[in-house]
C-alpha cells in the first residue's frame, strides 16, 4: 500500500470496525478485501467499514466487496459502510447501497447491530494488519 493510504482495525462495542483512510488505490482496495474475508472467516459476520477518511474519488472501488457482503450476508450479518454526506450521496448514485447497510456515524452503525443506541464513541484501541 503507497503512504497515501492506510487500513487500521479496532474494535467498537464487540464490534470490528475497519478504518480507510486516504487514496482508494489498488492495494487498499485488495487489502480491505483480504482484512474483510479474515474477519468473516474468524466469525465475525457484523462489520462496520468507516471511510470518512477516504477520499471521494474512486469510493466506487467499494463495489468490489460485493463477494465478500454476499458471503456476510449468507449468514445473516451485514457489512455497514460509514461515510460522510457526500460519500453516502456517491455510493448511492453508484446504487452500492444494495450491497451494504449506509450510515453516516459508528454510533448509528453500532446501535442498528447491537438493537441499542450508542450514545458515546468510547476508547480508541487500535490494531495493524501486518503482512
Amino acid at each position: 500500500m503507497a503512504t497515501g493510504s492506510a487500513l487500521n482495525l479496532r474494535l467498537h462495542s464487540g464490534v470490528p470496525i475497519v478504518d480507510v483512510q486516504g487514496s482508494w488505490e489498488p492495494a487498499l482496495t485488495d487489502a480491505l478485501s483480504e482484512m474483510i474475508g479474515a474477519l468473516a472467516n474468524a466469525g465475525h459476520f457484523d462489520i462496520v467499514v468507516n471511510v470518512q477518511r477516504a477520499a471521494l474519488e474512486g469510493i466506487s472501488a467499494l463495489r468490489s466487496l460485493s463477494r465478500s457482503a454476499l458471503a456476510i450476508r449468507s449468514h445473516y450479518g451485514h457489512l455497514d459502510v460509514v461515510g460522510t454526506v457526500e460519500q453516502i450521496d456517491a455510493l448511492m448514485t453508484e446504487h452500492i447501497e444494495s450491497l451494504f447497510r449506509l450510515a453516516s456515524s459508528e454510533e448509528g452503525a453500532i446501535g442498528r447491530i447491537k438493537r441499542v443506541p450508542i450514545l458515546s464513541t468510547g476508547a480508541r484501541i487500535t490494531a495493524r494488519c501486518s503482512q
